[in-house]
Parts: structure tokens; C-alpha cells; sequence
């Protein structure tokens, strides 16, 4: 049909509606979709500080997720991934539990997942305090540990002796242990030495793999099982340092 007659055509105009809901409705369909995946499967973050190096470094992208239980086996249900392992790198939630607008929930993560997390919506209102923080789960409720020369030792639950950080874990892993200024106090934060404690039921102790930057439990003090909110599964960015974790 002659364009300039399509504007009278009925059957032309009805066509053209009709793709056009199509189309929106499959949109509104992928929005949806991502946002439930976001929410309850996946989730992504850009590093933004070198509290984990040189494990992670600032700028690179990893992909976590929710479906985590640090439940001990015989109480953790159904999880499509295992339960929690000494070493796991994880999520924390803000100690500010401040929620961000429906509209905020939304736009931001759907944004971000388009640009790679180039472009962060709100992002000029995250402070300290009000966002995830990613740290290393080496504690366990029932275990007692202590820290010395910046590394974690630990007496699991049941054990009579202790063992270092790295004999618990299965998986290797390297710190960033730097030399304190000089006269550091050793009863100053990040002195690399934390007195022994025990942990209590629903108590996790975590530390950044940089030992001598940012907050962990040494300046937080244990974390409760509710703020773990999930695994980091790989880094998916930069592609060269592509790992699973």
C-alpha cells in the first residue's frame, strides 16, 4: 500500500497497534523478569574500594547470589546451593537498613545491568553505612579465634586446638598484610591483632582480605546471621580475570 495511503487503512492502523502492544508487552515482560532475577537469583557489583585486594580490585564486576544459607546442614531446607563454607567471600547488608524508593529499586538495578555498571542511578547518595560491603566468612558460630601477626586463627566448635585461616580453608587465597606506620599501637584498629573471643549462636566473624583497610569485624565486631545476604559466586569483569570463587 502507497504510504501516504496507509494512514487511512483501518486494517494498516489495527495491524501497527497490535504490534505495537506486542512489543510492549514483551518489554514489560524482560523488566519483570530481570527484576525477580535481580531480587531473588542474581545479583551484580562493581568494586568500588581495595578493602579485598588483591583478591578483587576496584572497578572489576562480580555476580553474587541470594540463594545462600548459612544454616548448618540439618536446618537449612531447600537451597539451590550448598550451604555456607569457611573462606566463602560475601555479601553484608548496610548497617543503615534505610530503603530506597520502589521506583529506585527498580530503575537502578535494571540500568546498571545494561551499562555494566558504568552508569549507577542514586549512586551519589551511597555513603558508607548505606550499601553492600563484600568480605571473607572465616568464622562460625561456637568457634573462638584470635588474630596475630593478621592472620585469623581458630578453634572451630568442638576442636581443642586452634589452626590457622588458611589450614580451614579449602580454597587458596592471598592478603595484603602492609606494615603499620611506625609507634602503631597494637590496641589500635587494624593493628594486625584482634584479642580471642567466642562466637555466640547466631554470630559470623568476617575480614576484608586487605588487612589494613576498611571495616570488618574487628572494628564491627561479629555479624549476625540476618545481614549475610549472599555468596559471591565468580567475577565476570574484566573478562581476562574471569574466575569462579
Amino acid at each position: 500500500m502507497p504510504a501516504k495511503w496507509h494512514k487511512y487503512s483501518y486494517t494498516a492502523q489495527r495491524e501497527e497497534r497490535k504490534t505495537f502492544i506486542l512489543i510492549l508487552t514483551f518489554l514489560l515482560f524482560l523488566l519483570v523478569l530481570f527484576t525477580l532475577i535481580h531480587n531473588h537469583a542474581v545479583t551484580m557489583y562493581r568494586i568500588q574500594a581495595e578493602t579485598m585486594i588483591p583478591t578483587l580490585s576496584p572497578e572489576e564486576r562480580v555476580i553474587s547470589t541470594p540463594l545462600y544459607s548459612t544454616q548448618p546442614v540439618e536446618e537449612k531446607g531447600f537451597f539451590l546451593l550448598a550451604s555456607a563454607k569457611r573462606g566463602d567471600l560475601v555479601v553484608i547488608s548496610p548497617a543503615n537498613t534505610d530503603q530506597p524508593g520502589r521506583l529506585k529499586r527498580l530503575v537502578r538495578p535494571l540500568v546498571s545491568f545494561i551499562t555494566f555498571q558504568r552508569i549507577i542511578p542514586f549512586s551519589a547518595h551511597d555513603t558508607p553505612g548505606k550499601k553492600p560491603v563484600i568480605r571473607r566468612l572465616l568464622g562460625f558460630p561456637g568457634d573462638t579465634l584470635y588474630l596475630e601477626s593478621g592472620i585469623l586463627h581458630i578453634k572451630p566448635a568442638g576442636s581443642s586446638h586452634y589452626l590457622t585461616e588458611f589450614e580451614l580453608v579449602d580454597r587458596s587465597y592471598e592478603l595484603r598484610i602492609d606494615p603499620l606506620p611506625d609507634n602503631w599501637d597494637s590496641t589500635l584498629p587494624f593493628s594486625h591483632s584482634f584479642p580471642e573471643i567466642t562466637l555466640a549462636d547466631d554470630e559470623f566473624f568476617v575480614l576484608c582480605d586487605n588487612r589494613l583497610m576498611a571495616g570488618d569485624s574487628r572494628i564491627w565486631g561479629s555479624t549476625r546471621r540476618d545481614r549475610i545476604i549472599g555468596k559471591v559466586l565468580f567475577r565476570y569483569w574484566p573478562i581476562g580475570r574471569l574466575e569462579e570463587f
